[in-house]
């Protein structure tokens, strides 16, 4: 039983060690503003608002969740997107991992500049992100070799050890983006193709954070490169894309990438968002996890939810695989700022 409770114990500190790692979403798409603040306000559409969580190793008995809610909208955007605008947002995300509820809260506003070159249907962009985040540790449900005492694991007893229970830091991260949208040249129109391609460097401060005292740990810098498609097939209601994003921190590295086939329900017209949609994704992770996805689309109200199924070693873990799912509205409409958008020709 010493044993093995050694063995739990060490696998919960070995997260400690690796907390020097970001937090990650297999729905990365709906997570803008964590793969390119240069994203930031660049949607079809005025202002954007979404709910993301992440349930990870349903049949633990620890607890990892992330949590994220985010919210970005364009200002000075004219109505024929042929003029240079300003996307503003910002995201609060919690991140909790284990018995010892080992967790970094993280908030951030962003700040993008759009330049659309005319009618062509190409832009690109550039963001900054600046914010703040803190860790936590619960260290009164963690127990230490030290702790015991003949028989068993006695939490009365002193552990010996000095652990710092909170401890804050500012954040800095900034990105670029390019974007071709081929499928009209005014707002409003049909887009039957897109492309975007970018790259971001996340904690370029390389902020410090600690958990032992009179030590400390830094948060790596994160690089993330990512692309994406998306083309309507002639003739039809089917739309495809496929996306592929590049992950690097310190010696981490993550490749994600797969695809959506989604169909068109039905025609909502441009008063309310376009058409919607229902549609079936196929996502990989490499080397990790395989991830299923089903998204539903409807006036302007988008709803997805996928399923890790952990294909590594780490399949044999009790747990199994993870459920995330993700909420967004994007207001298609009218905008809430209109007053500072004047339209031009």
């Amino acid at each position: 039983m010493r044993k093995i409770v050694i063995i739990l114990l060490g696998l919960l500190l070995g997260n400690a060690l690796v907390f020097g790692q970001d937090a990650m979403f297999s729905q990365v798409n709906q997570a803008p503003m964590l793969i390119n603040p240069a994203s930031t306000g660049l949607m079809d559409g005025w202002e954007r608002i979404s709910m993301q969580h992440r349930n990870q190793w349903l049949g633990s008995n620890g607890k990892y969740n992330n949590t994220m809610f985010s919210f970005d909208f364009n200002l000075l955007k004219s109505e024929m997107n042929n003029n240079s605008y300003i996307g503003l947002g910002g995201f609060f995300l919690r991140d909790v991992a284990g018995d010892g509820q080992i967790g970094r809260q993280s908030g951030a506003v962003s700040l993008s500049s759009i330049i659309p070159m005319g009618r062509s249907g190409h832009s690109i962009s550039a963001g900054l992100q600046g914010g703040f985040g803190s860790t936590t540790l619960n260290e009164t449900a963690l127990v230490f070799e030290s702790q015991w005492n003949g028989k068993e694991f006695d939490p009365t007893l002193l552990s010996g050890e000095q652990l710092s229970n909170h401890h804050s830091f500012l954040d800095a991260s900034a990105g670029v983006m390019y974007q071709f949208d081929g499928g009209s040249t005014s707002f409003f129109g049909s887009s039957d193709v897109k492309f975007q391609l970018g790259a971001a460097v996340y904690h370029f401060n390389r902020p410090t954070i600690n958990f032992a005292a009179g030590g400390t740990s830094t948060l790596n810098r994160k690089f993330v490169f990512h692309s994406s498609f998306w083309k309507d097939i002639p003739d039809s209601d089917v739309q495809y894309e496929i996306d592929v994003t590049q992950f690097i921190q310190g010696k981490q590295r993550a490749t994600y990438f797969g695809g959506m086939l989604k169909y068109k329900v039905s025609n909502g017209g441009n008063y309310l968002g376009g058409s919607n949609q229902i549609g079936f994704g196929l996502h990989m992770r490499t080397f990790d996890a395989i991830v299923p996805s089903f998204m539903l689309k409807l006036k302007g109200f988008r709803l997805e939810v996928s399923y890790d199924a952990t294909i590594s070693a780490l399949r044999r873990s009790p747990g199994g695989g993870s459920f995330e799912l993700s909420l967004s509205y994007t207001n298609f409409q009218d905008a809430i700022f209109k007053q500072r958008r004047k339209y031009r020709r």
